[in-house]
């Protein structure tokens, strides 16, 4: 299979269920619908009567919420499903579709067993093959049930919108989908799960919800040589654009085996667990659009199965990334003399923390007394191996809604409306907070933040 490893980096690129270029990724994580009986959590947008009325449209709206496809089928400012989302990838960009039921510009066309082959099988209406950046390589394992309740919403529910988006910016090898017929034959994907998904026991309920409908291990397990997860080191982390979607498995050291049930439910409904974790990045987007909208039934069964997952360990971890750190007792260096905004006097990490972090999480790093801005120790961002999410974070902020309320920091990359920060005063602000609040100084330099700053 030589050729296959010339267009893997293809792979990258969204595939396409509509007459438009890119069927794109659900960066967040697609779960269970409930059975007729359950009651239908609150989702953007929220059922009309009728779907409440009707079974089969309420469970197709819960999948749809949970599954995400709003986040990345929508552009800034469109119609929901509309399409037009730039998605940036190693290849070029590339635009998400229309999915909406519009017969010449959307998914209007589509039989159900169209539909099927697309989400399930990776096959789009013409023939083409999908690329696996849209995850159907996990929805692989959806019931024959869900798949039809899906359907059912997009057909009836969702309103018809005449737009084609624009077409992508890619390059060779990325528009070859024939590959992916060899890449489908050698890649793992999810059995399809029978019977009414919404009443497997807890366990099962879990499973379902993870590794297919939520596509967890589509972030955070790692890929091999042929972009295939390794299925070896299941949900054991991995990186992401810049991001690292951390171990999850059931290790008290390198995962959250250390986390109790209702912890994880917490994190997953709020984006936060105080004390311990923040969501930022696509885990906050997973978290707004889909996780806090899930039943607490379902939480639960996601949090009863993770905490079952074998364990996976890190080379890198010592000890759990929230163990690490304590309040500091730090002078104030703040001096009667101003700064002057011409004195470009090269500060260090202290001097930027103290001008650009302190006023929020306080000078001994304890954060606000209501954890809005959160402690800087016992925190699994500052406290992690890995400085990857603590510069990303620095970089592109927080931006994160939820029942629980709005969580928001500003970044301090490029396009700051606080605080332009360098890639040379970000490394030294990282490496003060791992080596004051985390697990030691990691030793940053600017040109790592600049790989950051730069990822795709």
């Amino acid at each position: 299979m030589p050729e296959i490893g010339k267009l893997l980096p293809a792979l990258l690129v969204a595939g396409t269920m509509g007459s438009g270029s890119a069927f794109a990724q659900a960066q967040a994580p697609t779960p269970l619908a409930p059975t007729p009986t359950t009651a239908v959590p609150a989702s953007s947008p929220a059922p009309s009567p009728d779907q409440a009325n009707d079974p089969e449209l309420a469970r197709g709206a819960y999948i749809a919420t949970a599954a995400d496809c709003v986040a990345c089928h929508t552009a800034s400012g469109g119609k929901p499903f509309a399409g037009g989302l730039k998605i940036s990838t190693p290849m070029g960009d590339v635009v998400s579709t229309n999915i909406t039921p519009d017969p010449e510009h959307g998914i209007g066309k589509y039989s159900e067993k169209d539909f099927e082959q697309a989400v399930r099988h990776g096959v789009r209406r013409d023939g083409s093959n999908l690329f696996p950046v849209m995850p159907y390589v996990s929805y692989a394992g959806m019931t024959d049930q869900d798949v039809q309740a899906l359907y059912a919403w997009f057909m009836h529910k969702v309103e018809p919108v005449p737009v084609s988006p624009p077409e992508d910016a890619t390059t060779l090898p990325a528009g070859m989908r024939s590959a992916m017929m060899a890449w489908n034959y050698v890649t793992t994907m999810e059995k399809p799960e029978t019977g009414d998904s919404g009443t497997f026991d807890p366990v099962r309920r879990g499973r379902y919800l993870v590794n297919a409908l939520e596509h967890c291990g589509t972030c955070h397990t790692p890929r091999n040589f042929m972009l295939s997860e390794k299925q070896d080191r299941f949900l054991s982390g991995a990186s992401l654009t810049g991001w690292y979607a951390p171990n999850v498995t059931s290790s008290k050291t390198s995962g959250i085996g250390s986390w109790s049930e209702d912890d994880i439910v917490t994190y997953l409904r709020t984006g936060r667990l105080d004390g311990h974790a923040q969501a930022a990045g696509p885990m906050a987007e997973a978290v707004e659009h889909s996780l806090s909208h899930l039943t607490e039934s379902d939480l639960h069964a996601i949090a009863t199965y993770l905490l079952q997952v074998p364990a996976m360990e890190d080379d890198l971890d010592v000890k759990p990334r929230d163990s690490f750190g304590k309040p500091q007792e730090v002078a104030d260096i703040r001096h009667d003399v101003l700064k002057r905004i011409d004195d470009l006097t090269e500060m260090d990490g202290a001097d930027i923390y103290d001008a650009n972090c302190a006023a929020c999480h306080g000078h001994d790093g304890a954060g606000t007394r209501n954890h809005y801005a959160p402690s800087l120790f016992n925190n699994t961002t500052v406290g992690s191996a890995r400085p990857d999410n603590l510069i990303m974070t620095i970089l592109k902020g927080v931006d994160r809604t939820t029942k629980d309320g709005h969580a928001l920091m500003p970044g301090f990359g490029a396009t700051s409306d606080v605080e332009r920060l360098t890639d040379t005063e970000i490394a030294s602000l990282v490496n003060y907070l791992t080596a004051t609040f985390g697990s030691g100084d990691h030793h940053v330099t600017a040109q790592q933040v600049a790989d950051f700053r730069n990822a795709k």
